[in-house]
């Protein structure tokens, strides 16, 4: 009797089922996930847009001010004009609207001598912008130079300069090269050592009216060099520098 109530009396326990995520659970969770990652991408690419955009514009920066700095060093160097020949410093005006100056002086040229280059001397250098191809209202800005004792050199009526750098060829006895591209302009102004006052043209080759002579060097040469960046900002970087051989009077500001 016994045994049989206590059989009896024991019941199975129910099974247990294996419940899984409902459909609703499943779209919710994807849409908490997803934008957690949205946010997450956002923020990251963000952070590498402002990396790459600092890196860029302290490039920019760093071209610029280089550029600059190597002008104004050659431009302090320059040389009183030749007599006799129709060589010396000349500023060119641009257009109005891009500034787009150009100009021409003589220095000495120092090379470190050697087997792939020649000896320097007096030479004639030449800074203008050339145009970028397909790309409108941009430039290049060019150096050129050339031995005033090379053989090949022309100081007869002066057709060989290259002050407005408009032949990208240059002849066998000439070097050029190109400093930085993506230019928007460059602006070059000179003082004159006679009045104190900023002239947008220079040169030394041609008497003015009432003058007894041609003008010496100008007493500073102001440069400004506009540089566009990637989003189509323009940048503007610029120095005043003396020329020693010009008879100078106080740089005033700009």
């Amino acid at each position: 009797m016994l045994a049989n109530w206590c059989t009896s009396s024991v019941t199975p326990l129910p099974e247990r089922t294996q419940r899984g995520f409902t459909l609703l659970e499943i779209m919710i969770a994807t849409a908490i996930l997803g934008i957690i990652l949205v946010t997450v991408y956002g923020v990251l690419s963000r952070a590498l847009y402002a990396k790459n955009h600092a890196e860029e514009r302290a490039d920019l920066y760093a071209a610029g001010r280089e550029t600059v700095l190597k002008m104004a060093d050659e431009l302090e160097g320059a040389l009183s004009p030749t007599s006799g020949h129709n060589i010396g410093f000349i500023g060119l005006a641009g257009s109005a609207a891009v500034p787009t100056d150009a100009v021409q002086f003589d220095v000495v040229i120092r090379r470190v001598f050697s087997s792939a280059q020649g000896r320097g001397g007096r030479g004639l250098v030449s800074y203008s912008l050339d145009p970028l191809k397909d790309t409108p209202n941009l430039y290049a800005l060019r150096r050129q130079e050339q031995l005033l004792t090379d053989p090949g050199f022309d100081n007869g009526n002066g057709d060989d300069s290259a002050a407005d750098g408009a032949d990208a060829t240059a002849p066998p006895n000439v070097s050029a090269a190109y400093l930085i591209d993506q230019v928007a302009g460059l602006r070059l102004r000179y003082l004159d050592p006679q009045t104190g006052q900023w002239t947008d043209s220079w040169d030394t080759t041609v008497v003015p009216a009432g003058q007894p002579g041609p003008p010496s060097l100008p007493g500073a040469v102001e440069i400004t060099l506009f540089l566009a960046d990637a989003q189509g900002g323009v940048h503007d970087f610029g120095t005043i520098v003396d020329l020693p051989l010009a008879n100078l009077v106080p740089t005033p500001g700009r």
